[in-house]
């Protein structure tokens, strides 16, 4: 079985990096964000929304 991922690549700068990595790095926010990915991910989709944008297909 092949998997396609439909995925592009997104430059944060590297404090927003760093920011978000000590966010996530306390264990109780690991288990909700296994990743720094996951976490922007989340965090753009939750603000999406909040302007009103329909994210479902």
């Amino acid at each position: 079985m092949v998997t396609i991922r439909n995925d592009t690549a997104v430059r944060i700068s590297k404090w927003l990096d760093e920011e978000v990595e000590n966010y996530i790095s306390e264990r109780k926010m690991k288990v909700e964000f296994p990743s720094k990915r996951n976490f922007v991910d989340k965090a753009v989709m939750q603000f999406l929304e909040e302007k009103g944008v329909n994210l479902t297909k």
